[in-house]
């Protein structure tokens, strides 16, 4: 058995925006969210990422969200992301949502804001001014549409000094995460996809794993068990819930199936999304069940 409370790769967790049946934001429900995933393990908490729904958030909301995860982080640290790609939009969020949080806040994340180099370059730089926090850049095309070329990332990160990290996300994730390993020996470089690719991730240098599913506390076996050596164990966690990976990040559907699943835990009061999310798909409620989620809820 491996001790995944002293593991060396801190497993975080993406925080989740629950709402009522009516679509309000639920406080109560995000707070026992938050509560859970720390019982689950992860050592931090990113809060406001693409599974937070941040484009479906009023910029009060969003704020509000933030205090909710503040408040019961349990002395987790706590990152902030920045979803949009308008400059003028993201500049009102900095200010209006991050700046003021600022002394309670590890980073400020911010997705690749352009394919152009120069362009991430003077985005990353005006977040830092309006933060002065230290920065994660999320590399994650399938959201934002957005793929920079590789040669491009390593001029960004050269010239930008204040990213501390790179949530590394576009595929093959494993060999971008071997080429940033090679260049940027200091980067902290983050796993992501769900845990999908956590192992070949690991082997090619990431450090740290980002997980937004229902069962965080299998990632944060799996990341225990590949810190002590135990390749086989930490394949072995992995493949038990291969499955329910494949189900929670299918795209469109994604945020509804998780939430559905916290929902049968019975962490949260409600599967809502708002759109652009597509609901949960009820004809998939039979196998919810197999993977281990019973609908008492």
């Amino acid at each position: 058995m491996t001790d995944a409370q002293h593991s060396s790769i801190p497993v975080w967790g993406m925080v989740l925006t629950p709402f009522t049946p009516t679509g309000a934001v639920d406080h109560v429900s995000l707070a026992r969210h938050v509560s859970a995933l720390v019982a689950d393990g992860v050592q931090g908490l990113i809060a406001l990422g693409v599974i937070a729904e941040p484009i479906a958030l009023t910029r009060a909301e969003r704020g509000q969200v933030l205090d909710t995860v503040l408040e019961h982080a349990q002395g987790r640290p706590v990152v902030a992301t920045v979803m949009s790609l308008d400059h003028d939009d993201r500049r009102l969020d900095l200010r209006d949502v991050v700046a003021p949080r600022r002394d309670h806040l590890q980073a400020v994340m911010v997705p690749v804001s352009s394919s152009h180099a120069d362009v991430v370059v003077r985005d990353l730089k005006d977040t830092y001014q309006n933060t002065t926090l230290p920065l994660w850049l999320q590399d994650y095309p399938m959201p934002t549409g957005i793929h920079i070329g590789l040669s491009d990332l390593l001029r960004v990160l050269a010239a930008v000094p204040e990213v501390a990290a790179v949530k590394c996300e576009a595929p093959p994730t494993f060999w971008r995460i071997h080429k940033l390993a090679a260049a940027q020996s200091n980067l902290t470089l983050l796993s992501g996809m769900g845990g999908a690719n956590l192992v070949e991730d690991l082997v090619a240098g990431a450090r740290v794993v980002a997980c937004g599913i229902s069962r965080p506390r299998v990632l944060v076996d799996a990341a225990a068990a590949w810190d002590v050596g135990d390749l086989a164990s930490a394949r072995a966690h992995l493949g038990r819930i291969a499955g329910l990976i494949g189900l929670e990040t299918q795209p469109g559907t994604s945020v509804a199936v998780r939430k559905e699943h916290w929902r049968r835990r019975g962490i949260i009061s409600s599967a809502t999304v708002r759109p652009p999310q597509l609901p949960y798909p009820e004809f998939l409620s039979a196998l919810s069940t197999e993977f281990g989620y019973s609908n008492d809820h």
